[in-house]
């Protein structure tokens, strides 16, 4: 295992190693699998994305692919700025991101904030202008 890869305290699951149906990161270490597992009471003061769904709060939102995608990089570093080359690289592994002048993710984040905000959740996804998003998750769960 890589100095830098993380591992669950509960399943042991890692980075290259993921719980079988896949899982991220919902904190240091901890993955979603187990935090799903974990009950309720856990899972409304987190945000997991699991299966094109983000479960924020005791609510589920159905995400694109893509969303979910994005999703998942956000939510594995909450409060922590991801920068556009970061979020880019998850949505187009293995071939070449477009110009930091294309749209694409603003458009998706902006369709991320729509139903985030749909489901109570305004504020939750904030834009650190010309570098990247931050995914804002106050104490108690409610964003």
């Amino acid at each position: 295992m890589a100095a830098t890869e993380r591992r669950c305290r509960d399943c042991g699951c890692t980075d290259l190693r993921a719980c079988p149906g896949g899982c991220s990161w919902v904190d240091a270490d901890l993955c979603s699998s187990c935090a799903a597992a974990a009950g309720p009471g856990a899972e409304s003061a987190m945000a997991v994305v699991v299966r094109q769904r983000l479960l924020i709060a005791g609510s589920s939102i159905k995400l694109s692919r893509t969303e979910a995608v994005v999703m998942q990089v956000l939510v594995a570093a909450p409060d922590c700025l991801v920068e556009v080359d970061a979020l880019h690289a998850a949505m187009y592994p293995g071939s070449k991101p477009p110009s930091r002048e294309s749209n694409v993710l603003q458009v998706l984040v902006s369709r991320l904030r729509r139903k985030l905000a749909a489901a109570g959740h305004k504020h939750a996804i904030e834009t650190i202008r010309l570098r990247g998003y931050r995914f804002v998750m106050p104490q108690g769960g409610v964003a």
